[in-house]
């Protein structure tokens, strides 16, 4: 409800306002609406960085030791993510030597493999099946 909602006053910078002003037009809501919203969506990360702040009080080395513990691991798991997206890319772009070597290199060159049947391999020019008879 929006009685619910409290109502405050906060400073920006002109960059900043001048995002949530795209963002609310390109949304088609007010730029209030906007910007709650956006920190509703963000309030799980805002109340983890507020309890590490309130635990960097009481004990700074262990919570600096944590974050530079997350920092790490976030790292190892984007360069992860790069390399798989970058052996994906490679795969995509270029046919496994396998298959080059069982098509002859057709296939590389735009060469349609004819299509399978339960009983063989269809001949490009024939409609019976190449495979065994059923005795």
């Amino acid at each position: 409800m929006a009685a619910d909602r409290i109502r405050t006053t906060i400073s920006l910078d002109p960059e900043v306002h001048a995002i949530f002003v795209t963002m609310a037009e390109a949304s088609g809501t007010s730029i209030s609406r906007c910007m709650g919203d956006w920190l509703a969506d963000t309030a799980e990360g805002a109340q983890f960085v507020a309890g590490k702040m309130l635990e960097a009080r009481r004990a700074p080395k262990t919570v600096m030791r944590e974050m530079q513990a997350m920092a790490r691991g976030l790292a190892e798991e984007v360069d992860s993510q790069v390399e798989a997206i970058r052996r994906k890319s490679l795969q995509d772009t270029r046919p496994p030597q396998a298959e080059l070597r069982r098509t002859g290199g057709r296939k590389a060159l735009g060469a349609v493999e004819p299509p399978c049947s339960p009983t063989g391999v269809k001949s490009p020019g024939k409609g019976k099946s190449q495979g065994r008879k059923a005795a």
